[in-house]
């Protein structure tokens, strides 16, 4: 359906067994439909309306759509083909949606008109990959690209490790969101990815060696937006693992996990960019992705394996609890590797945890409410 479709959707609320929490479900059962990255702006700042990818057809593509949690319609924003619905984000403002479209082009588009523009296009020989990820004041974008000789898709978790071994030739970039000029920030033979760029701190972009954690030795990075100061954020000791590493929405610190193979515990990790001392917060079940609330007092998990439970940790009052049940398989669907992943973050106002779960059928968007004494 073209953009601009409005779809009435009907929220269904139930209480979690386990833990009594309010979950809503906000999009069909019968609809493959999915939040974007768990760090990526979406929600509008006053929390009324949400971005979210979804298939409603016809056809196989993924488009963009925005959700008015009050109304309960769902209103088309983009009807392109090969739209990256996972890295796309609101403006600041909320006025604007940035999106990477086809590998080539970023994207543009106006939330009122829906007007589109190409701010950069990737250049031939070059494919763009991943979640690309704008400065505070969104004037800048930073992302990566890989040539295209090293390029191919990453439709399943054997070929993530297919790419680790290739050591494909990347490069980051900074591109500049008004002129759509492109700088290249680093290039290596060697797989990177996660560019972010410290909020409210222009200077400094964290970015990661990218591959499976029991073969990166030393996964987070730290380097100037001009190409300055590579430095590793984290030397890892003999035999840790770290992963999905993300900025404290107000820049405080990095929060990463650390593991160990065969350990069933994990440990929610703080790291300072410029002293580069990381220090553990708590220890956690086996999550895979966190999310913290704009100051870092909250933190929320999606438990991984076999622990089928979102875990909030009020870092402040020192308690950790199970929230709700996800129950989501993780499963690769549809050749990708992320639609069933949880991905949890949560609301502007610190009320809920948006997250994404196939355990009604198709991956849906859910929210769960967080109980009285979190407020």
């Amino acid at each position: 359906m073209p953009k601009r479709t409005l779809r009435q959707l009907n929220f269904v609320t139930r209480t979690d067994p386990d833990t009594g929490a309010s979950v809503t479900r906000l999009t069909p059962a019968d609809v493959t439909c999915h939040r974007n990255y768990f760090y990526q702006k979406c929600f509008t700042s006053d929390g009324q309306r949400l971005l979210f990818g979804a298939e409603f057809g016809p056809g196989p593509h993924w488009h963009y759509h925005l959700l008015d949690l009050h109304t309960q319609t769902a209103l088309q924003l983009t009807d392109g083909e090969g739209e990256n619905t996972f890295g796309g984000f609101l403006s600041p403002d909320d006025r604007l949606l940035y999106f990477v479209r086809a590998d080539r082009q970023l994207v543009r588009l106006e939330l009122d008109g829906l007007r589109e523009e190409v701010v950069y296009n990737v250049p031939p020989g070059w494919v763009g990959y991943g979640t690309w990820v704008a400065n505070s004041a969104c004037t800048h974008m930073v992302g990566i690209e890989i040539h295209a000789d090293d390029w191919f898709e990453l439709d399943d978790w054997s070929r993530f490790v297919d790419m680790f071994h290739a050591r494909p030739r990347c490069r980051m970039i900074r591109i500049d969101l008004r002129t759509g000029a492109r700088d290249t920030i680093l290039e290596r033979h060697g797989w990177l990815g996660h560019p972010q760029y410290r909020p409210f701190d222009d200077r400094t972009v964290a970015y990661c060696h990218e591959g499976p954690s029991d073969l990166i030795d030393a996964r987070i990075w730290f380097i100037g937006d001009d190409g300055r100061q590579p430095r590793c954020g984290h030397e890892q000791s003999a035999g840790e693992r770290c992963t999905h590493e993300f900025w404290v929405p107000d820049g405080s610190a990095m929060v990463y996990v650390s593991f160990r193979a065969g350990e069933r515990e994990r440990r929610i990790c703080s790291l300072d960019p410029v002293t580069l001392q990381s220090r553990v917060l708590t220890t956690m079940p086996p999550c895979s992705h966190l999310m913290s609330n704009h100051d870092g007092r909250l933190i929320v998990g999606d438990g991984s394996g076999d622990d089928p439970y979102l875990h909030l940790f009020d870092l402040q009052r020192g308690t950790a609890a199970p929230l709700a049940r996800h129950d989501s398989s993780w499963r690769v669907y549809k050749r990708n590797r992320q639609v069933t992943h949880p991905h949890p973050s949560f609301t502007p106002d610190s009320r809920a945890v948006l997250y994404t779960s196939d355990v009604d059928g198709e991956p849906a968007l859910y929210l769960a409410a967080l109980p009285a004494t979190c407020g």
